[in-house]
């Protein structure tokens, strides 16, 4: 049913309504306040429009049930600078995990490749995650953290040995003090809360005693610490059974890389 003529202005056309009730004063008023709900309206819904079409930063609280998928994951030791973004409707994540700081580069990339899966699985909204891979530093009681911060600043100066220069120390170690009794095979380069730990596989003669063997790998990790005192800790291991092929045509094709670089 219609409603009567006085309703209808009044509820309709309210700069007429005053006027019909006896009240002329309340015209100017109706449409201001008529006139501030339109506004309202249409800047709420062009703020919505446009953060579907821009990005826009993510609710902390809302990324929490993200970093326990992320936690749950096997391999991963922690995580930290979780951010996110909104495009439309799509989620992007950008996330640092932590990973067991000796693993080798293609047993962190995987684990990076799990944590991925993982998140994209259960947390349907979420279009891309861009993982970094960071070593996990367990700082425990008795450590000094001051002499770590000390040795994270000077990380990134020519200081610190880096896997060429600490191939060429080793390299000129064993050539120069033990040429007959072993032969450098492998060198792994490890930065630990600052400091640099080297572990080193040789291959020496097949007659040789463990015991002379020991001996043997022993001075020469004594050696390799007094050539650079950035190295805190050498590790000396001799290599019984046979190489991966797959990794002894990477090492030599980036031994070969490194001594084209050099010449050029």
């Amino acid at each position: 049913m219609a409603p009567s003529c006085g309703c209808y202005f009044i509820c309709c056309c309210p700069s007429r309504g005053g006027s019909i009730v006896g009240l002329p004063y309340l015209d100017p008023l109706a449409g201001l306040v008529v006139s501030g709900m339109i506004l309202k309206a249409g800047v709420q819904t062009g703020y919505e429009s446009t953060l579907e079409l821009v990005d826009a930063a993510v609710d902390p609280s809302l990324l929490e049930p993200i970093k326990e998928t992320i936690v749950k994951a096997d391999g991963v030791k922690g995580c930290h600078r979780l951010r996110g973004r909104k495009a439309g409707t799509s989620l992007y994540l950008d996330v640092h995990i932590e990973v067991y700081p000796f693993l080798s580069v293609s047993a962190a990339h995987d684990i990076g490749e799990t944590v991925r899966h993982h998140i994209q699985k259960t947390h349907s909204q979420v279009a891309e995650v861009f993982i970094h891979i960071d070593p996990s530093y367990s700082m425990g009681a008795n450590v000094d953290k001051k002499r770590i911060l000390e040795n994270l600043e000077r990380r990134n100066s020519d200081v610190i040995p880096r896997q060429r220069s600490a191939e060429a120390i080793v390299s000129d170690i064993i050539s120069s003090h033990f040429p007959k009794k072993m032969c450098l095979e492998h060198l792994m380069l490890h930065y630990l809360q600052g400091r640099v730990l080297l572990q080193v596989q040789v291959s020496m003669s097949p007659e040789i005693l463990i015991r002379d063997a020991m001996d043997i790998a022993k001075k020469a990790e004594e050696e390799i610490m007094k050539a650079d005192a950035s190295i805190c800790q050498v590790s000396v291991q001799l290599r019984l059974g046979q190489q991966i092929e797959q990794l002894q045509l990477a090492a030599s094709k980036s031994g070969a890389n490194d001594r084209h670089a050099e010449k050029q």
